[in-house]
Formats: C-alpha cells, sequence, structure tokens
C-alpha cells in the first residue's frame, strides 16, 4: 500500500510477525516468573525467561550436535507449563500495566510491525546472522560462518530473538528485533513509573498505575528519552536490549542496596540472584557487553561500600549470584570462540600500533560529540555531581542511584577511550566512531534517575499545591499522536535508495543459480548496495563482493573485475569514465545493469532496472 497509510498497512505479513513477536514475549515473560519465582521485580520477568533462554541455547549449542529446534519447541512447552501453573495460582505472567501501555502504543507497535530490515549493519549481520540459524539449525562455526554476519563470534543471545520468532512464522520475521525493542522500551516505561512512585511516595505503590502514569512511563523510554533514535530503537540493532538489560541491571542493584540498608537480607539475596539473570542477558548480547557487566556490578558495590547502612559482610554475599551467570555464559562463549569461530571478533592491536599520542585529540572529540547531544550530557553531568556528592557526604538512597549511574558513565567513556587509542584505527578513533551509538546504551539508567528524582521533586512540591488532575491526558494524547505525527520519519525503512537495492537484489536472486558468481559494482555508492544484494542473495555463496566509493578507481581496479573469469555476472549500480572504458561501451546513468560474461571476454546486459 502506497502513501501515508502505507505506513501502518503495508503488507498481510505483517499481522503473522507481530503474533509471533508476541508469543515470544509472552513465552519468555512465563519462563521468567517461573525461573525468578512469586517475589520478583515484576517488571524485569521478561528478561528473566530471557535468562533463561539464553543459557539453554548456549550450553546445549555449545556442547552438543542437539539442533535448536527441539530446544525451541521444549522451551515453548516449559513456557505453557508455567502459564497452566502459576495463572491459577494467582501469579502475573505480565508486568503490571503491561496491557494497557501496549494499548497505549498500538500505533507505534502497527507502524513498527510493518516495518522490514533498511540498514547496513542489519544486513551484513543483526539479519543474515539469524536467518543462518535457520538454514543450519546450531550456531555457525569456521566450516560456514562466511554464509552468515560480518560478526560471527558475538554472542547470539539477540539472535536468539528473531530465530525464535522466524521458527513459529515459517520464514524469517526481519522486524521481530524491532518488534521486541518496543516491547522491551516499554516495560522499561514501567520501571520508570515505579521509580517516579518509589520518589513520591512508597505507600502508592499497591495501587495500579493510571492511563496517564502509564503514557508518561512509554513516552520516558520513547519519545522523552534522551536517547531515542529511530534508526537505532526500531531495527534488529542490539543496542536497545543492551541499554534495557543495563538499565534494569542499575534499577535492580539500588533496590538490592535499599533493601541491604534495611536488614531484609532475604529480599536483598533475591534481588542479587535477579540481578544475576539480567547481566547473563547482557553479556550474550554483544561482544564488548562484558564490560558493561562489570560496569555495572562494579557501580552497585561502590555504592554499597559507600552506604553506612549497609554491612560489608551483607554487601559481600549478594556478590556471587550478581556474577556468576554472567560469568558461565561468558565463559562457555569464550570457549566456542577460540574452537568454532577463531579470528572472527575485533581484538586489542599490538601495544606498538596504540594510538597514545592522539588521546588529547580523541577526548576533545569525544566531547564535541557528547556536547551535540545537550539533553543527554546534562542529565549525565548532574548524575556524575551528584554521584561525586554522595561520595563526600552520603545522605540516602537519592546517592545510592547517583553513584550507580555516575559510576557507569564515567567508567563506560573511559572504556570507550580505550577501545579508541587500542583498537581502532586512527581516522576512527578521531572522529570517536560511532560513540553517540554506544553511550546510547547508558541512556535507560539516566532515565532510570530522573524517573525517581522527578518523583523526589514531586513530592517536594506537592505541598505547594500542585496538582495533576488537568494535565493527566496529555501524555496520552501524545503517546497516540506521535506515531502519527511522525510517520514518514520513522518509517525510515521506506526511504530511498534502500527498497530499490532490495527490490533489484530479490529479483536477481531469481534470476542467477547455484554456481553462479556475482560481483557488484556501485563505485558512486557507499556500499550499501553490496550488502543488501549478499543479504538478498541468501547464503549460497553467489555474492563474490562489491567495490564502492571507498574502493580506487582506477582503470587497474575496473580491468581487475571485468577482466575477472572466475566472475559470471555484475551487477552495475553506478558506473564512472573509466569503468566505462573498461567495459568498452557507455552505458546511461540512473539505470542499474545485470551484466553476463558471454564466455569470451565480453559482458552483455541481461537485464536493466530504471532507479526512480
Amino acid at each position: 500500500m502506497d502513501g501515508y497509510l502505507g505506513n501502518f498497512f503495508e503488507h498481510p505479513g505483517q499481522v503473522v510477525s507481530f503474533l509471533t513477536v508476541a508469543a515470544v514475549w509472552l513465552s519468555l515473560s512465563a519462563l521468567g516468573a517461573l525461573v525468578a519465582g512469586r517475589d520478583r521485580f515484576q517488571e524485569a520477568t521478561p528478561l528473566y525467561g530471557w535468562a533463561l533462554v539464553s543459557l539453554v541455547f548456549t550450553v546445549i549449542g555449545v556442547f552438543t550436535p542437539v539442533p535448536f529446534t527441539p530446544l525451541a519447541a521444549g522451551l515453548g512447552l516449559l513456557a505453557l507449563f508455567s502459564c497452566a501453573v502459576l495463572i491459577p495460582r494467582g501469579d502475573r505472567i505480565l508486568p503490571p500495566g503491561s496491557l494497557k501501555i501496549a494499548v497505549l502504543a498500538l500505533p507505534l507497535l502497527l507502524l513498527v510491525s510493518a516495518m522490514v530490515g533498511s540498514q547496513w549493519d542489519e544486513f551484513s549481520d543483526w539479519l543474515i546472522s539469524p536467518r543462518l540459524l535457520l538454514d543450519i539449525d546450531v550456531f555457525p562455526d569456521n566450516s560456514n560462518k562466511h554464509l552468515g554476519g560480518s560478526l560471527a563470534a558475538y554472542p547470539y543471545g539477540w539472535h536468539l530473538i528473531t530465530y525464535l520468532a522466524s521458527r513459529l512464522a515459517g520464514r524469517l520475521v526481519e522486524n521481530a528485533g524491532a518488534l521486541v525493542n518496543v516491547f522491551l522500551l516499554l516495560t522499561f516505561g514501567l520501571a520508570a513509573i515505579r521509580l517516579v512512585r518509589e520518589g513520591v511516595d512508597e505507600k502508592t505503590q499497591t495501587a495500579p498505575p493510571g492511563w496517564g502514569l502509564l503514557a508518561l512511563g512509554g513516552l520516558a523510554a520513547t519519545l522523552l528519552n534522551p536517547t531515542f533514535a529511530q534508526k537505532v530503537a526500531l531495527t534488529s540493532y542490539a543496542d536497545t536490549a543492551t541499554a534495557v538489560t543495563i538499565g534494569f541491571g542499575g534499577v535492580l542493584g539500588w533496590f538490592m542496596l535499599d533493601a541491604l540498608g534495611r536488614g531484609d537480607r532475604h529480599q536483598a539475596f533475591r534481588l542479587a540472584f535477579q540481578i544475576g539473570l539480567v547481566m547473563l542477558v547482557l553479556v550474550n548480547l554483544k561482544q564488548a557487553t562484558v564490560v558493561l557487566f562489570a560496569l555495572v556490578i562494579g557501580a552497585i558495590l561502590l555504592a554499597g561500600l559507600r552506604d553506612p547502612d549497609i554491612r560489608f559482610r551483607d554487601l559481600a554475599k549478594t556478590v556471587p549470584a550478581m556474577i556468576i551467570p554472567g560469568i558461565v555464559i561468558y565463559v562457555v562463549w569464550r570457549y566456542y570462540v577460540m574452537t568454532e569461530l577463531t579470528q572472527s571478533e575485533l581484538s586489542v592491536r599490538p601495544f606498538d600500533q596504540w594510538q597514545v599520542g592522539l588521546i588529547p585529540r580523541i577526548v576533545w572529540q569525544m566531547l564535541v560529540v557528547l556536547s551535540k547531544k545537550g539533553a543527554y550530557l546534562a542529565l549525565m553531568t548532574v548524575a556524575v555531581v551528584a554521584a561525586v556528592r554522595g561520595m563526600v557526604r552520603f545522605q540516602g538512597p537519592f546517592d545510592r542511584l547517583a553513584i550507580i549511574v555516575g559510576a557507569v558513565f564515567l567508567g563506560y567513556n573511559a572504556f570507550l577511550l580505550f577501545a579508541y587509542v587500542t583498537a581502532f584505527g586512527e581516522k576512527s578513533a578521531l572522529r570517536a566512531a560511532s560513540m553517540w551509538r554506544y553511550n546510547m546504551h547508558l541512556g535507560l539508567l539516566g532515565v532510570a534517575f530522573a524517573a525517581y528524582g522527578l518523583g523526589l521533586l514531586w513530592k517536594a512540591r506537592a505541598p505547594l499545591g500542585l496538582r495533576t488532575a488537568r494535565i493527566h491526558w496529555l501524555p496520552v494524547v501524545l503517546i497516540l499522536i506521535a506515531p502519527l505525527v511522525f510517520a514518514n520519519k520513522l518509517r525510515f525503512d521506506r526511504h530511498p535508495p534502500v527498497p530499490f537495492f532490495r527490490a533489484v537484489g530479490a529479483e536477481v536472486a531469481g534470476l542467477l543459480k547455484s554456481g553462479d558468481r556475482l560481483f557488484v559494482l556501485d563505485p558512486k555508492g557507499s556500499g550499501e548496495s553490496g550488502v543488501i544484494t549478499r543479504f538478498e542473495l541468501g547464503g549460497h555463496g553467489i555474492y563474490r563482493g562489491y567495490s564502492g566509493v571507498f574502493h580506487p578507481r582506477t582503470l587497474e581496479r575496473f580491468r581487475s573485475i571485468f577482466e575477472n573469469r572466475k566472475l559470471t555476472h555484475i551487477l552495475m549500480h553506478s558506473s564512472t569514465p573509466e569503468a566505462h572504458q573498461t567495459l568498452g561501451r557507455d552505458l546511461p546513468d540512473r539505470v542499474s545493469y545485470l551484466l553476463r560474461a558471454d564466455g569470451k571476454g565480453g559482458w552483455q546486459v541481461e537485464q536493466t532496472w530504471k532507479r526512480p
């Protein structure tokens, strides 16, 4: 469907996509309720179930040849068993307010259900890796990793979500990650509501949140979240899941310290176990998240050590429950990487290649990047200042949370500086590559700090006669109409030239056969057409590379392509005079060509597509 309505209603498959992702999410919640028990922090329930799924798939997938499909079926049956046991007992499967906040976010969910993959990293890894899981039904290894993503050694905790939804649907569900990201954000919105109410008055916790407060929570995690970016949150990228697990880790740590401060060691140990489950999910998302795991745990311990109401012995007893699950999943996956996925990850360069002399310039560029994100920088600056004050003169729960948030922020950016110096090339280091995207990982931790602070501020101002009754409808209106107003911007997957490249790639896949070898030539393009074509061709070994604007555009370069007898086809999306000279003819611009080798050293046009 074209036009504005196409942003929300585009293809019948979006119904299947939404239902399968919803089924996966409900299953994770049911498993989480079973694992964590009745006295759990309910807002994080789906993450507890995700931890169980990650552990089962990783341990069995690494040490046994058991295919993934039976594992998925077994966990699905366990989720049904959990529902059958817990619901009759009156135990909630979903966190309180989940259905209402989903209703408020229905326009956004409808829009995201119509989306498809569109970003470079989705085509190069976040979609192609779960598709390989569907094809081989086990973890990839050195023999087939070339058919998967560019980050083959990344843990597969995030890919499992797309795999499970796709296995239910019987096809790759490209927007499974985007839909789960929305569910994750809404779930953290429920936690933000709880923090606001903690700040206002703990006695109000027993009353269910109203529509206005639920809408405010949803907005806090999306539109009002200073690190919300649609091209990250509404894609298959793992950054939103990283931010949510870090946010929940910090919040759970704060509640655990509060329990220790009150002398409730039983509740503190239960929360420590739940922190361990969330950290397991975090560690199993990406290669570098083990650093965030260490930072979150370290920040919680720092706040606990500074709190005069917490005994060191009690704090120390919580550490094993917090760290063992994450360590176990990390060690198991590291074993697999070292034995089956060698040379497939980013690594620290030799010391003589470190960019030590560039540290002042790198630090300056990091500050420049953060300065362009004023709301986020201001929020984290307040947290750091409050953390320093709390370390000097500790006064209570607000200081605990400030120390956790401030310590993670400073520690993570110190780690990013270390990474730029030791693992990145000079150009990437000097521009602080992806600095903002990495800091998105801390956004929801900042939202948690702001939510509790807002609650305290409102409590302090309440005696002045401030009331919310007259404006409680405003958040409801905002969360409902925002997707309608920004629909064209949010549906970036419809923006050119990606749909054109995808359509051409799909047609080319239908024209070629096993044994053909295709090269993508796009000397005026970024290379996006190349990764999209590889994705559309599937894992059949037909794709043999691309040449884009960042490659040499010399006669020698084009001769090496056109005279390569191993190639059977070339897909040209753009050209240059040097390419025309090498080919021996001029081809009109704004047309894409599929060239076929004639077996005599020449090339014939087999198919053309006019670029819109």
